[in-house]
């Protein structure tokens, strides 16, 4: 196996690994604070978070010239 592509897979799953602990805590996080419709808030700010990380991965990618992101 090559090294690169094993290196570019490993941070691929890092980064989605990522996102979706972002999701969570931020889920989470506005689940707490509106508990009135927790379910709806904790849906939503997991996918705000798994979107924005993934926005700032892509911007990192688009600024270092990386096209593989």
């Amino acid at each position: 196996m090559d090294r690169d592509v094993s290196t570019k897979e490993i941070f691929h799953r890092l980064r989605v690994g990522l996102s979706l602990i972002v999701g969570f805590l931020l889920g989470k996080l506005l689940a707490e604070r509106f508990p009135h419709h927790a379910s709806e808030f904790f849906s939503g700010g997991f996918l705000l978070g798994v979107i924005l990380t993934q926005a700032v991965y892509w911007a990192i990618g688009a600024l270092t010239g990386d096209r593989s992101s």
